[in-house]
C-alpha cells in the first residue's frame, strides 16, 4: 500500500491491533488522538500511512505489533537478501510483508539458538540499549581445548559494563573445548574478543537463554509469539 493512499484514521488505528474501529472513535471524540502533532476530534477524518499518529502521547503504527521468539537453525543469515533465501525472516514465511520484522541482534549464519525479533523498532531500541543488562547464556565449541587456568582466569576477570561474566564452566559430559557461560553483554562480538585475548576462537555459538526465555518446547527452527507477560517482564529491566 502506497503512502500517499489515504485510510480513515479509525482503520489506521485499528489496524495497530490496539482496539477495533468502534473504541479508535471513541478515542478520537475523547480528543485523545493526533495526526502529525494535532489533536483530530473529527470522524471520519482520513490519514496517510507516512502521518505520526498517536494515541494517548504514543505512537501508533499501521499494522500489528509483532513480538516473536526464535530459535535459529545452523546455516540461516539475519539479514534481509533478495539473492539469498536462507535467512530467519524465510522462517517466519506466515508474516506479511508490511509487518516485517527484525531482529534485537545478529547472530553468524553458523551460531543458532534464541533470537528475539518485533516490528516494533521502538521496542528493538529500547531493549537494545539495556541489553547489557539482561543475563543470556551460551554454549560454546572452541577451536581448542579450553585450559583450567584460564577458566579461573576468566572467571575472575573484571571486564567492562558491556561485558559481565557471572559463570563459565565446562559443559557436563562434553570434550574440554566446550564451555558453557552466563553473562551479560551488550554485542556478541565483546565476547568473541574476549575470549581471541585468551587465543580461543569460537567454532559454534548456542544461546540457550535470554532473559526469562529458554529453548523449552521451542525446537530448533521453530518460533513463537511472546505472550503480554513476557513482554512485560523483559521490558521491565
Amino acid at each position: 500500500m502506497s503512502e500517499k493512499i489515504l485510510v480513515r484514521l479509525n482503520k489506521f488505528i485499528s489496524n495497530s491491533g490496539i482496539c477495533n474501529r468502534r473504541e479508535a472513535d471513541e478515542y478520537i471524540s475523547q480528543g485523545r488522538v493526533s495526526v502529525n502533532n494535532k489533536t483530530i476530534v473529527r470522524l471520519g477524518s482520513k490519514v496517510s500511512l507516512s502521518d505520526s499518529v498517536k494515541l494517548d502521547g504514543r505512537k501508533v503504527f499501521p499494522v500489528k505489533m509483532q513480538y516473536i521468539i526464535l530459535n535459529k537453525p545452523k546455516g540461516f543469515h539475519c539479514i534481509y537478501s533478495k539473492t539469498n533465501s536462507k535467512t530467519v525472516f524465510s522462517i517466519l514465511s506466515s508474516i506479511k510483508e508490511e509487518n516485517r520484522v527484525i531482529s534485537l541482534d545478529f547472530l553468524k549464519e553458523n551460531y543458532t539458538g534464541l533470537m528475539i525479533l518485533s516490528n516494533d523498532t521502538e521496542f528493538i531500541s529500547q531493549i537494545n540499549a539495556k541489553k547489557n543488562l539482561i543475563n543470556q547464556i551460551f554454549h560454546l565449541k572452541l577451536d581448542v581445548d579450553f585450559l583450567q587456568r584460564d577458566l579461573k582466569r576468566i572467571k575472575d576477570l573484571d571486564v567492562n559494563n558491556k561485558l559481565k561474566i557471572k559463570s563459565i564452566n565446562y559443559v557436563d559430559g562434553a570434550n574440554k573445548n566446550e564451555i558453557g557461560i552466563e553473562l551479560s553483554i551488550h554485542n556478541i562480538k565483546d565476547l568473541e574478543k574476549l575470549l581471541l585475548d585468551f587465543n580461543y576462537k569460537i567454532i559454534s555459538l548456542d544461546r540457550v537463554l535470554f532473559s526469562n526465555f529458554t529453548k523449552k518446547d521451542l525446537s530448533r527452527g521453530q518460533w513463537r509469539n511472546i505472550t503480554k507477560k513476557e513482554l512485560i517482564n523483559l521490558k521491565s529491566f
